[in-house]
């Protein structure tokens, strides 16, 4: 009964709620918690997807370039996530913590590129290119260098080979001179007249063997640059002093022991002349020896005398 001032008696029993409408309350307090929840996981993982794309690249200005390089590169068809993450929902996940930092210094730092200090172990490069296609009449052993160096160490710029007008371009070109790293501690240097070619970037090419990279067409006969001289083409030179006979096998019935004594450095022996030493009649003329030594140089057949060759020569 309530008081004279018309207040329910605290005395007085409370009616309790009916268990239908509490269990009914529990169930959408579930029901919006459950939505709830399933919205912010789709949120999450749409954003995860969309941060993971390559074209979220270069939301940040000083990926521009390198977005603009791996488009024009022959790994446009490859995601940048496959080659600077691991696979799996949690190497991906782990990952965003690092994205976090990038977004921190984007803010905070000067970034300058180049760099080459990204992390890029092999097992990411092994999942698509578990096997290396050998290049036909190339001296080059793929496997003897994997051994030596990792992927990145020797193909740096393969994702995206990012110009250094390009990083100026976008202003954020370092301002110090950073080569790409050399594998193994090598010495890189070339050798004058020599092409360019990518062996020099590691290899010292002064204390190398021509040999190492180049098959001679012909049979074994000493180190190439004894005879060669190195330049977009090999260019023959004659060496001084060397034999000729270790390059050339003279014909059968060949006149005379010294190649040299009748033969110029540079004349193919095809077109090689002789000049009798004899006084006479063709004393200062020259033509070729087959002319008048077509079987042999010990025997003459003069065409210009019937077979018969002229006295006193």
């Amino acid at each position: 009964m309530p008081d004279a001032g018309g207040n329910p008696d605290p005395k007085a029993p409370t009616r309790p709620r009916s268990r239908g409408a509490t269990r009914s309350g529990r169930a959408r307090t579930i029901v919006v918690i459950g939505v709830a929840a399933l919205v912010l996981v789709a949120a999450g993982l749409a954003t995860a997807v969309y941060t993971e794309r390559p074209q979220f690249c270069p939301t940040c200005h000083e990926m521009g370039p390198y977005y603009d390089a791996w488009a024009a590169g022959p790994h446009a068809n490859t995601s940048c996530v496959d080659c600077h993450v691991d696979p799996g929902v949690v190497a991906h996940g782990l990952h965003k913590f690092v994205a976090l930092k990038e977004v921190w210094d984007h803010f905070t730092k000067d970034n300058r590129f180049p760099t080459y200090g990204v992390e890029l172990p092999n097992a990411r490069c092994l999942r698509c290119h578990a096997t290396v296609r050998t290049v036909g009449g190339s001296r080059f052993d793929h496997f003897l260098h994997a051994n030596k160096a990792s992927c990145k160490e020797c193909h740096p710029t393969t994702g995206h080979s990012v110009t250094s007008a390009a990083l100026k371009e976008a202003g954020i070109l370092t301002t110090t001179d950073v080569g790409a790293p050399v594998p193994g501690g090598l010495s890189p240097s070339s050798v004058p007249g020599h092409i360019r070619v990518s062996c020099q970037g590691c290899h010292d090419q002064a204390k190398m063997r021509c040999s190492l990279c180049h098959a001679a067409p012909h049979e074994a006969r000493g180190e190439c640059s004894e005879c060669h001289q190195p330049g977009t083409r090999f260019k023959f030179a004659h060496p001084a002093g060397t034999d000729c006979v270790r390059c050339h096998k003279p014909p059968a019935n060949h006149f005379g022991p010294s190649c040299a004594s009748c033969h110029t450095p540079g004349v193919p022996f095809a077109s090689a002349t002789f000049r009798h030493p004899a006084t006479g009649e063709h004393s200062f003329r020259s033509f070729p020896c087959a002319k008048c030594h077509p079987n042999g140089y010990t025997k003459a057949y003069c065409s210009c005398h019937k077979g018969k060759p002229p006295t006193g020569d």
